[in-house]
């Protein structure tokens, strides 16, 4: 993972530079991107690095509302990827970013850890045991997306099951990444992540518990440019090769969902 700090990015914000540029400089973008993009996003960067000589990607990894927070407060970027539309759009009301495109489509599950302690077979296990569950805060995506699971579970298993299942929750975490390591550690005895969060890092830590798919929310993420790029023609070039068959590619091989 790659990290910038954005006081040491601050110095790029300046007049737009063209491809030409490039050949007497090296040129730097800055991509504040959805922590469960990241392994994807990473083998993307390369091939646009790979194309783009003299050009640098630097992502900046975190929960969606932590970012968007920073980019509303002044934080330098150039393109801007978000685990839902709610934030993106936000972040365009603002007149921070341009039109927001999706990039990848995904879905949750649920994560044990390899032993299982808690015995969670089901989606409503997690209100039926007496479990330790680690969810996403209900400003991050992927805790919006969990408690829209529950509630649409909540059909079936009772109109309390949702009130019962927070009720287990040890802690609430401020991205996916977090749920998925805290369940890895053995620190809670389930939580909600994307299936892609389970990287082959993880397989021999966590088990995946699948959710019933009519119970699933389709998670959606987005890219979209920085409307204060000085380097509107690269951040385009990584758009396309993100959206385009290529990203597309990356992404499938990671897990994600094929786009419709």
């Amino acid at each position: 993972m790659r990290i910038a700090s954005f006081a040491a990015l601050a110095c790029l914000l300046g007049a737009t530079v063209t491809a030409a540029d490039t050949q007497t400089r090296a040129i730097t973008l800055v991509v504040l991107a959805a922590a469960n993009t990241t392994d994807p996003l990473n083998d993307i960067i390369g091939v646009f690095e790979a194309e783009h000589p003299g050009v640098a990607v630097v992502p900046e990894y975190a929960g969606t509302q932590v970012l968007a927070t920073q980019a509303q407060q002044g934080a330098p970027f150039d393109a801007f990827v978000s685990a839902d539309k709610a934030h993106i759009d936000a972040l365009a009301r603002a007149g921070l970013v341009g039109d927001a495109i999706p990039l990848s489509n995904g879905h949750e599950v649920i994560v044990v850890p390899k032993d299982n302690p808690a015995g969670i077979a089901s989606l409503r296990d997690l209100a039926d045991k007496n479990a330790k569950v680690v969810l996403g805060v209900d400003t991050v995506p992927i805790g919006i997306y969990t408690r829209q699971v529950l509630a649409k579970a909540s059909a079936d298993y009772g109109t309390d099951f949702s009130a019962r299942v927070l009720a287990h929750a040890v802690s609430f975490e401020t991205n996916v990444k977090q749920v998925l390591e805290k369940v890895a550690l053995g620190e809670a005895d389930a939580g909600v992540v994307y299936f892609t969060d389970v990287s082959p890092v993880y397989k021999d830590k966590v088990r995946i518990i699948g959710i019933p798919q009519r119970y699933e929310v389709t998670a959606q993420n987005f890219i979209a440019a920085a409307t204060h790029t000085r380097y509107p023609d690269f951040v385009r070039d990584l758009v396309a090769v993100a959206t385009g068959p290529t990203g597309q590619s990356i992404f499938r091989k990671h897990g994600y969902d094929p786009m419709p």
